[in-house]
């Protein structure tokens, strides 16, 4: 079963769509957001390079890439906390960038895990066949 088998160009377009949401909200004021956790910051961090990675993940799919996406959303993480930096209105947080990186390696570990688990039980059911 596939779930949302889209090509690889409506992955990047998505991909951008939200980088592009993601860097115009981490630039704006978020006064008005109450959430009464003091983690929340951190779980929007983690939620959206967990789906920057995903998006990113499925435009360009190789091992090569995957690496190389990870450095990218790295550096798109610490081009945020450095516009906010010079924003009197936002703190810039080293912590915002590990969790970025939570959020990337989250993503990156559960599928990989997917992947070696489905190759695992596509072995298995062949084997059952012979």
């Amino acid at each position: 079963m596939k779930i949302l088998n889209l090509n690889k160009k409506t992955y990047k377009t998505l991909f951008y769509i939200t980088a592009f949401a993601v860097f115009i909200l981490a630039l704006v004021n978020n006064d008005h957001v109450s959430i009464n956790s003091i983690y929340a910051d951190k779980i929007k961090h983690i939620s959206a390079f967990f789906t920057l990675s995903l998006l990113l993940n499925r435009a360009s799919s190789t091992l090569a890439h995957r690496f190389r996406n990870i450095i990218a959303l790295l550096l798109f993480g610490c081009l945020i906390e450095l516009v906010q930096y010079f924003i009197p209105t936002r703190d810039s947080d080293y912590m915002d960038i590990l969790a970025d990186f939570v959020g990337i390696m989250l993503f990156q570990v559960l599928y990989s895990s997917y992947k070696m688990i489905r190759e695992l039980f596509f072995k298995l059911k062949i084997s059952f066949k012979n």
